[in-house]
């Protein structure tokens, strides 16, 4: 979130674009007193979309102050206050294990069905306290609800060239409540400065879960065409009761950090977390109650020597937990997600070149995906292990332009004799990308540039069946300029997809692949006021 500042500022920006998009910010800041700023933001956007009947609406306010009584403390408040609202979009489904058959526009769900709304509230208070020259404490509290609300028609099975769906109604709420406390500091010893952090973190989430579902038959499939999708061709099902889950989650973590700059090449970092937790989720429908308790400890460490001037090598190694919401097939709730995992880098800069190139072997248990027996829900993967190499390099050339390069080799793969395959969604084994960006000044004193490149996606698992469905690997170019009109009205047009690349986004399933977005173009105009 943007935070006030004591300099009076005040910027609009006005974006239009393909499949009617229309976006407008106000961002208004500066003091009201001498010790007092605020901030107001108020954004608005709306599109039809580029997926049949699924538009999209979006409001958005932000209002915020900061406190500065001297210059040792400082209090700021931040609001939030979000509404979003859409057609639920599954996508399309694979035919005859081509993730690509059918017409990217194409929706399958029911218009009539009404817009699926998101609604985002937070308020968040936070504090900073320069104790003295070395020592300084921070820390806050936080309230955030939310919800999400509506009706869909989803993809459940493939009988020819008709798509049987199951009608479902959702009715999610989540209130969390969360305070943090931190003290920062920096000794210095007789071998080298160490830079401390000590803190502890506390939140309560309770999440509510309601869900109405209905399944197909053979007597009453609920079915689209796949190739000429008709709407409202038959009556919608009534969903009826299916979930009603009450989740409970209370935390409490102590943790703690040294970093040791040892001396101008060396420096190592430890840290330690203690997690007490305690989760419920109860079935509101049966009564039933299931509860996870555990105190976990866990750790990173980490190093980095300077071997020349030119070329530093860092190493970590760490382990991780993380709660896992909601219940599965059975009713029962899941495990924490745990991991550990390192990773070796070496990097080097020189004048106008920038390199890196790291290696990494992460392994996770307890990873929530589609379940394979029944993919309307989610189930735990046993282990998960994902090693691969990332490189990294840019390059300048001369005073204007600059060359950025990546590049991913991921092998990632899971360990679970639940899944029929040991296929991992969404992950390619090859990535990257190359942009070229240019920086230049306009003869009236302010700055112009531009972008362009491509990003490459390897082909993917599209499913964890044996149906070897994968979604095929892709390139993707995009070009951006931006032009300093006057000191205070900036101009931007930007082009996505631009040779209009049919690809594959993600999946969730042979029948849930959500299809990548065409070429499209957006022109803005940000004015200073």
């Amino acid at each position: 979130s943007k935070t006030p500042r004591f300099t009076p500022d005040a910027v609009f920006t006005g974006t239009v674009g393909s499949f009617g998009v229309r976006r407008g910010e106000l961002d208004v800041t500066g003091p009201i007193s001498d010790s007092l700023a605020g901030r107001l933001v108020l954004a608005g956007e709306t599109s039809s979309g580029w997926r049949d009947h699924v538009g999209m609406d979006r409001t958005s306010v932000a209002p915020s102050l900061t406190w500065r009584p001297n210059d040792a403390l400082r209090l700021t408040y931040v609001g939030e206050f979000t509404v979003f609202s859409t057609l639920f979009d599954r996508g399309m489904p694979a035919v005859n294990g081509d993730a690509l058959a059918l017409p990217e526009s194409n929706y399958y769900g029911e218009p009539s069905d009404g817009p699926t709304r998101f609604r985002n509230e937070r308020h968040q208070i936070t504090g900073e306290y320069q104790i003295s020259d070395n020592w300084s404490l921070n820390g806050g509290v936080a309230w955030r609800g939310g919800s999400l609300k509506g009706l869909s028609s989803d993809h459940s099975r493939l009988v020819g060239d008709t798509l049987w769906r199951q009608r479902r109604g959702r009715d999610f709420t989540v209130e969390d409540l969360s305070a943090r406390l931190e003290l920062n500091g920096v000794v210095a010893t007789g071998l080298g400065v160490h830079s401390l952090g000590f803190g502890v973190k506390a939140y309560r989430l309770t999440y509510g879960e309601k869900w109405l579902r209905i399944n197909p038959t053979a007597a009453n499939p609920y079915p689209i065409d796949l190739f000429n999708p008709v709407y409202g061709a038959v009556p919608s099902p009534t969903p009826l009761p299916f979930t009603d889950n009450l989740e409970t989650r209370e935390v409490v973590t102590l943790y703690a950090q040294d970093l040791w700059e040892v001396n101008d090449r060396l420096s190592l970092v430890a840290g330690l977390r203690w997690d007490d937790y305690s989760q419920t989720i109860r079935n509101n429908r049966t009564g039933a109650v299931g509860e996870n308790k555990d105190s976990p400890v866990d750790y990173r460490f980490a190093a980095r020597y300077r071997l020349t001037d030119a070329l530093t090598a860092h190493a970590s190694y760490g382990r991780s937990f993380v709660l896992n919401s909601g219940t599965g097939r059975t009713g029962a709730g899941f495990a924490p997600e745990e991991g550990k995992g390192y990773e070796i880098g070496l990097s080097g800069a020189w004048e106008g070149i920038d390199l890196a190139a790291t290696v990494f072997d992460i392994e996770k248990t307890n990873i929530l995906t589609s379940d394979p027996v029944d993919a309307n829900y989610l189930a735990p993967v046993g282990k998960l292990t994902s090693r691969g190499i990332e490189l990294d390099g840019s390059v300048r050339i001369g005073e204007a332009w600059q060359v950025v390069a990546n590049y991913a080799w991921t092998d990632a793969k899971a360990d679970d004799k639940a899944f029929a395959t040991d296929n991992v969604l969404n992950v390619p084994e090859h990535s990257g990308s190359l942009f070229v960006v240019g920086r230049f000044a306009t003869t009236h004193g302010t700055d112009w540039s531009m972008t362009a490149g491509a990003a490459y996606v390897g082909d993917r698992a599209a499913t964890l069946t044996t149906d070897g469905v994968r979604l095929p690997a892709y390139w993707k170019a995009k070009a951006a300029v931006e032009y300093g009109l006057t000191p205070q009205v900036t101009a931007r047009v930007e082009g996505d997809n631009l040779f209009d690349e049919r690809y594959a986004a993600s999946s969730y399933s042979a029948l849930w692949i959500f299809p990548g977005a065409p070429r499209s173009l957006r022109a803005s105009l940000r004015i200073a006021l």
